[in-house]
This record gives structure tokens, sequence and C-alpha cells, in this order.
């Protein structure tokens, strides 16, 4: 018996451990003015340390080639789940709506996401422009990602220009319990594609 309570007990403690480590990684909020309900994940830098075109007496400041976070927002007319990313470029590119970021997962699959259109922002502290792109991830697509690594991501922007950028293993991890914790939060995991 005392075996039993104490398999019991360890088994308790580590589910524990996992729904907390859930809970930091999530944030959940309504907005005040239309209701909806906003669940988001915490970012999660990615790539590598680049030099910026901010120059320093030791030289040109490194920093984060990119984040990326997973949201979800419900209302009365749609729920969605998006991936944003957020990019330094060194010069200013155009990008359209359309199917422009494509994942490669650790399998070799390639997933095309719909991207949202942005100009960028200029960036002071690094001379540089940060532009956003918001991915719409569909549900099934969103499963998938819940369960494979993303290894590489593409962003493909007019005139040809691409910027890749490669997730070491920690980044992939990372990406992947944020993903998986959000769907386990929006009850997605429970429903097969």
């Amino acid at each position: 018996m005392k075996h039993i309570s104490l398999i019991l007990f360890l088994f308790l403690g580590f589910c524990g451990s996992n729904f907390g480590q859930c809970d930091s990684l999530i944030i959940e909020d309504i907005d005040e003015f239309d209701s909806t309900r906003l669940v988001t994940s915490t970012s999660v830098s990615i790539g590598f340390m680049i030099p910026s075109q901010f120059e320093t007496l030791d030289g040109f400041k490194l920093i984060e080639e990119g984040k990326l976070l997973i949201t979800f927002t419900e209302n009365d007319s749609i729920n969605a789940f998006f991936l944003t990313l957020a990019v330094q470029e060194r010069e200013y590119v155009k990008i359209k709506s359309e199917k422009n970021v494509l994942l490669k997962l650790n399998n070799d699959q390639i997933i095309g996401l719909l991207n949202v259109a942005d100009k960028g922002v200029f960036d002071r502290s690094t001379n540089m422009r940060r532009y956003q792109h918001t991915c719409v991830v569909p549900y099934d697509q969103l499963f998938n990602l819940s369960f494979n690594l993303i290894d590489q991501i593409r962003i493909m922007y007019e005139g040809g220009y691409v910027h890749d950028l490669k997730l070491s293993i920690q980044q992939q991890e990372a990406v992947r319990q944020r993903i998986k914790c959000l769907a386990e939060k929006m009850n997605v995991l429970n429903v097969k594609p």
C-alpha cells in the first residue's frame, strides 16, 4: 500500500509540474471593448544572434534574428490560430498577403502559411526594419505542429528576397511546447483532424 501511495504521489507531482509549465507559457485575456478572447503563448527567440546596423564602440550590436509566438482568438464570428513572427531586416522589403511563409518540419514536410502583408517599422535601436508576419494556422496544421518540430522557417518577400531562419534543437522544442500547451488549453488535441 505504501508503494502505491508513493507511485501515485510521484505521478501527481509529475502531472502537476507539466500543468504548471503550460500555465507559465500561456497568457489568457479578454478584450474589454469587443469581448474577444485572446490566448497567446510567450515568445520564443528563433534563429541566431546577428549583427545589427547599430554600431557601438565595440562593433555592431548583436540582436536576435527573430521571435515567434502562437495565438488563438475567439469571438462570436470567428475562432482562429495565428503564428506570428517578428523578424529584423537590413533593407526595406515588401510582402504580399499570400502563402509566403514556409515551415519545414523535422519529418521533411513543408507547410505553407497564409501571411498578412506588413510594411515593417524602423527600429532605432538596431537601425533596421522590423517586420511582423502574422500567419493563419489551420486546425489540422496546429495538430501537426503540436507533434512535429519546426526545423526551419522561410519568408519569401517580393522581388525574390528570401529570409531563412534555422531553429536550434532547444528553440524547436520550446516552440512545440508552446503550440502543444495552447492546443491543449483550447481543447484541440482531443479532436483528430
